[in-house]
């Protein structure tokens, strides 16, 4: 029996993609867990295997095309099976592809059924362009009626025609989709989620700074890759972490779970949304691998081709706005995580040291915790930790 290949749940807040290319055409065998087609989304490109073995028989979304989460794109079935074959009544199941142990789209066919629909609400469903058989399958064994039809449409965010006011002319709107959508939904669900505070703390950076000064050059030279100050607060970060693990733990129901590893998201701004690619196991890398790290994963950010596992799994965050010279922030915490170090402008100050004012190299970290398992002591005293091991950077050399 024909099998429809689906649009599969990635998470992330992504409610739709678009097919980059075909990695079969059709007529061509297809073995179950082959890579079958890449499609972008907003954040990352992900690579569907088929859940079934079979014979592609039809591509029913050519490259170009944009897709939503559940719409089907492709079918596969046996040699010399026709596309009309495939039972337009059947149901059809996936478990969402962050969740997947096989990171594919599982498909789960059901028999044949009568639908229960009412008349009002079949009506509905084609005023409003509805597959009766995808509101049907949110709502498994009940009877379809104008309750059901509104409830899909409220949940799919589908409008009942409502005449948009005039907008006028020194305005222009656009609607809040993609990246900018997703980045917004994150946000919101973060505030409402956390209960997030910030503390800060000023750090000399003046050793580190004359340090970064010494070693650059050759740095470069010796590694391909320039010397920032990411690197050295990604270590320092671990060093905190490894003094107050529950920095590096997460909330889940009633649990908290604390990770064994350090795995780190650094914020980038793509220009279009802000990403968060992880850095992995980062307490047992040295300056030269976090550095190359971060930089093939800002590139890849800003490239649009990170993959699911890169944006996945982090445990603790940084974001840098100190390179558009911002000073102090607030940031939100990067569910499901707990905490967020920000790192801002670091610039020449005066400061008092032993009575006399002198001149110093200074930057100032926010941290944002979530206060429902992060006491406010546990978070002053790590923010101190990463401070101190800044103003002392020699020992973040050593591997």
């Amino acid at each position: 029996m024909p099998v429809e290949v689906q649009m599969p749940s990635i998470g992330l807040g992504i409610a739709e993609g678009t097919i980059d290319r075909w990695l079969k055409k059709e007529g061509d065998s297809v073995e179950k867990g082959e890579l079958l087609v890449a499609i972008v989304t907003e954040k990352v490109t992900v690579e569907v295997p088929a859940e079934v073995s079979g014979v592609l028989l039809k591509i029913l979304c050519p490259p170009g095309t944009k897709v939503k989460v559940g719409q089907t794109i492709a079918i596969i079935g046996a040699t010399g099976e026709k596309v009309e074959e495939v039972p337009r009544d059947a149901k059809i199941q996936y478990t969402p592809l962050s969740q997947s142990p096989a990171a594919a789209p599982h498909l789960v066919r059901a028999g044949r059924e009568d639908l229960k629909v009412s008349p009002l609400a079949l009506k509905m469903a084609e005023e409003h362009g509805l597959d009766i058989r995808e509101v049907a399958a949110r709502y498994p064994g009940e009877k379809i009626g104008k309750k059901e039809i509104l409830g899909f449409l409220e949940e799919r965010k589908v409008k009942i025609e409502i005449k948009a006011p005039e907008v006028p002319q020194e305005e222009e709107v656009r609607p809040l989709s993609g990246a900018l959508r997703a980045m917004a939904e994150h946000m919101a669900l973060s505030t409402r989620t956390a209960a997030r505070v910030t503390t800060m703390a000023e750090v000399d950076m003046t050793e580190l700074v004359r340090l970064r000064e010494a070693l650059k050059e050759k740095f470069k030279q010796d590694h391909g890759v320039s010397l920032t100050y990411v690197p050295f607060v990604i270590r320092a970060i671990c060093q905190g972490v490894k003094e107050f693990p529950i920095l590096n733990a997460s909330l889940r129901g009633e649990e908290v779970v604390f990770h064994r590893s350090v795995h780190v998201g650094v914020a980038v701004d793509t220009g279009e949304s802000l990403l968060v690619p992880v850095i992995r196991e980062a307490a047992k890398k040295g300056i030269v691998e976090l550095s190359r790290e971060a930089l093939q994963l800002t590139e890849r950010a800003r490239a649009g081709k990170l993959t699911l596992r890169e944006i996945q799994g982090g445990t603790i965050s940084l974001t840098n706005a100190g390179i558009y010279g911002a000073l102090l922030a607030t940031p939100i915490i990067h569910q499901p995580q707990s905490a967020i170090l920000w790192m801002g402008k670091v610039m020449e100050t005066p400061v008092v040291r032993e009575g006399q004012i002198v001149i110093r190299s200074m930057m100032y970290l926010c941290l944002s915790y979530d206060h429902r398992i992060i006491m406010g002591a546990q978070a002053v005293r790590f923010l101190q930790v990463v401070k101190k091991s800044l103003e002392n950077p020699n020992p973040l050399l050593l591997d």
